[in-house]
């Protein structure tokens, strides 16, 4: 697919300023979407997210974004779920009350296990070990992300593959599986690293 067009989800459940900005400043053409519409013109898909699971997978759901991101997703477009979206790409996650996920990978989003050494949310710069994939591509192994949360997934999804990371124990920070990718950390907010990482998401065809 020669043109790049990017469609963003708004959800009303995170900042999009930051995720705008890098796409702005990378020179990729995109559009931010509330509502469900025609998804055909694009060639990447990226939901973003922080705050509760609960609530964010029920808004999704009410306004017919389920639906709409597996559709995507079927037709081997590349799709990018980012803090709270890569957790909503899991089965479910316990957050305000369990509820359902997307279901791309295996695993269960869970608060990290309470220690006093560790405080909560995760927040600040943490290496990431990644798995050495096309997305990393001219990315030093392991690479310093930006984190902000307080849950995790830790099931290891088999039929994925997985790039961690260690707080108090280990997490998946990033994972995926042919044309879906998922990140715990932010990498609009990660620097040249991150940049980096959103150029190798856009340019994979």
């Amino acid at each position: 697919m020669s043109r790049k067009k990017i469609v963003i989800i708004d959800g009303e459940f995170g900042n999009l300023g930051s995720i705008i900005n890098a796409i702005r400043f990378l020179g990729f053409e995109f559009d931010v979407m509330k509502t469900v519409s025609n998804l055909e013109p694009y060639s990447h898909l990226i939901l973003p997210g922080v705050g509760s699971y609960n609530r964010a997978s029920k808004r999704l759901q009410s306004l017919g974004w389920f639906e709409a991101i597996k559709d995507f997703a079927e037709s081997s477009k590349p799709l990018l779920g980012i803090c709270l979206g890569m957790q909503l790409m899991f089965e479910g996650g316990e957050e305000d009350g369990s509820e359902k996920g997307l279901s791309f990978f295996k695993g269960q989003c869970k608060e990290f296990t309470e220690d006093s050494k560790f405080p909560l949310p995760h927040m600040g710069f943490n290496l990431v070990k990644h798995s050495e994939t096309k997305i990393w591509d001219n990315i030093p192994n392991p690479s310093p992300f930006y984190f902000v949360h307080s849950y995790r997934v830790k099931n290891i999804d088999n039929t994925a593959k997985i790039s961690r990371t260690v707080y108090g124990e280990e997490f998946i920070s990033f994972i995926e599986k042919k044309n879906i990718f998922g990140a715990q950390f932010h990498p609009e907010k990660s620097h040249k690293v991150g940049l980096k990482l959103l150029n190798n998401f856009i340019e994979r065809s």
